[in-house]
């Protein structure tokens, strides 16, 4: 099955529950349902995952995947980690456990924040070419109206567990509105960043947008 595409796919998004389906096809169109690769655990701080994204990153595969306690007000998830113990994408998988926080983010809204929307969700993890791993993923803004607080940032470590540091933000709206849910793709030393915008101006629809950027120069050099 060297040829095999596959898919990890959610199940749920705003309540408890949910698992990571794995799915495989020969030609991108008929594709089979296997074993979930990951379930969810009741009444931990995985009580609903969504959000999963394969990865590699040094040879190994792996799902980095939102996790969020149960539901008492608002989702409140962070971001996760597993690993195939069979170095396929067939698994088993090993829980790796929170590799990003909401501490961890200073500009993502606080748990206690009287207005408090959302989670950190839609990670993404992208092996770069000095052997640091990016973390690309969605925050939200602390002290914005709503509407206009989502955001691409992007954090950065030494290693695949973390600890991760926060580059920031990296796309500014250019007028109200908000950003998130994106796909880094690397090519040589250039990023290319391909994401959803939703502006003020076009009443806040979402759209899909792209922006590129030096990666050296200004992604790099900012954690040093």
């Amino acid at each position: 099955m060297g040829d095999c595409r596959v898919r990890f796919i959610q199940t749920e998004f705003m309540k408890s529950g949910g698992r990571c389906e794995h799915a495989v096809s020969n030609d991108g169109f008929h594709w089979v349902v296997l074993n979930p690769a990951i379930l969810s655990l009741p009444d931990t701080d995985e009580d609903g995952i969504y959000d999963p994204h394969p990865a590699i990153v040094g040879g190994k595969r792996y799902i980095v995947y939102s996790g969020m306690p149960k539901i008492t007000r608002v989702p409140q998830p962070d971001v996760y980690l597993a690993r195939s113990q069979s170095d396929s994408w067939f698994g088993p998988w090993k829980r790796l456990g929170k590799i990003l926080d909401h501490l961890d983010v200073p500009h993502h809204n606080a748990r206690e924040h009287p207005d408090y929307e959302w989670g950190i969700e839609g990670a993404q993890l992208v092996e770069l070419p000095d052997g640091r791993v990016l973390l690309n993923a969605t925050c939200f803004l602390p002290d914005c109206p709503r509407g206009s607080r989502q955001r691409v940032f992007f954090a950065i470590a030494d290693r695949v567990e973390g600890p991760y540091v926060s580059v920031g933000p990296v796309l500014d709206p250019g007028e109200p509105g908000e950003n998130g849910h994106s796909t880094v793709m690397i090519d040589g030393r250039q990023l290319t960043l391909f994401y959803q915008s939703r502006r003020e101006a076009t009443n806040h629809r979402w759209r899909f947008r792209l922006a590129k950027c030096d990666l050296d120069r200004h992604i790099l050099s900012r954690v040093a």
